[in-house]
């Protein structure tokens, strides 16, 4: 789910400091799990859609659709086999909404964050997803954000944010813009940092690893594995202006990279030690596991 256009300036190798995690999985675009995990996800996006559209616009704003969200969430993961644990919940703003900011490495990553992040979450999400037969009506009634990459109106995506933000709901993006096709992290765009800047509300940079191995990028083989997720401390944005979108950008950025990198490094260490072949994206014991995911 993507933010304001395509990401840019990737390398190979050592990004910034921060190792490559290992590439996603190669060759075979389906696997066993992948027809029962999309029969599994695919029931659960129309049981939550109709139940949606049966509650109305007026139901639509309420804890009872986050938990909804959170369920379907859950259905996706338990199919696709996706073991989560999640660190730094305790730096999540209590009681205000926040911007989350995230690296991008799988379709899976919204669904993780959805599932394991306690907030009201909407989404910055790619317009394709908006044409999906009774799926992107139900978007729309919750409030998550349509981008069209090819051409973003920008006036509308940034009044829409305002809205949920004025509401009460935090916001999720990918600045990169795309998924990563190899674990590095890419440049990040300006457009969460406007409008977190705009609202005057924090942003929370957060690292994700391991989806990218269990649904790589352009491919619809899905495999079980570990994902990690860590939240940063939040970084104000009071007092912040426009002009400050850059600076803020690369706080977000530097922070998530630091993150990540001690996911990488240390669960390759830990394989290293077990006699076992290192998983790349994959992050150290977690305080917090997420039972409804494995």
């Amino acid at each position: 789910m993507d933010l304001h256009g395509d990401a840019v300036g990737r390398d190979d190798g050592v990004r910034d400091g921060v190792p490559r995690a290992a590439l996603p999985r190669s060759g075979g675009w389906v696997s066993w799990r992948t027809v029962p995990a999309f029969a599994a996800g695919v029931l659960a996006t129309l049981a939550a859609a109709l139940l949606v559209r049966c509650r109305g616009p007026g139901r639509a704003d309420s804890a009872a659709t986050d938990r909804m969200v959170r369920w379907w969430a859950a259905v996706w993961l338990r199919a696709a086999g996706a073991r989560v644990a999640v660190d730094g919940l305790e730096h999540l703003p209590a009681g205000v909404p926040c911007v989350v900011v995230s690296n991008h490495q799988s379709n899976l990553d919204p669904i993780v964050h959805l599932r394991v992040l306690p907030l009201s979450l909407r989404v910055l999400a790619r317009h394709g997803l908006f044409r999906i037969w009774l799926f992107g009506p139900a978007l729309r009634m919750i409030g998550m954000i349509e981008v069209d990459r090819a051409s973003p109106d920008f006036r509308q995506i940034d009044q829409a944010a305002a809205r949920d933000l004025a509401a009460g709901h935090s916001l999720l993006a990918y600045p990169e813009g795309t998924t990563s096709p190899d674990g590095t992290i890419g440049a990040f765009k300006d457009g969460a940092f406007i409008i977190a800047i705009a609202s005057q509300v924090p942003v929370v940079p957060a690292a994700i690893d391991g989806t990218g191995r269990i649904w790589p990028p352009g491919r619809a083989a899905i495999h079980a594995g570990q994902v990690r997720v860590v939240a940063a401390s939040p970084l104000p944005t009071a007092g912040l202006t426009q002009h400050d979108v850059a600076r803020l950008r690369e706080q977000a950025r530097d922070a998530i990279c630091a993150a990540h990198h001690e996911l990488v490094t240390a669960m390759s260490a830990t394989s290293v030690l077990s006699g076992e072949p290192p998983p790349g994206r994959q992050a150290p014991k977690a305080s917090q596991g997420d039972p409804a995911t494995g």
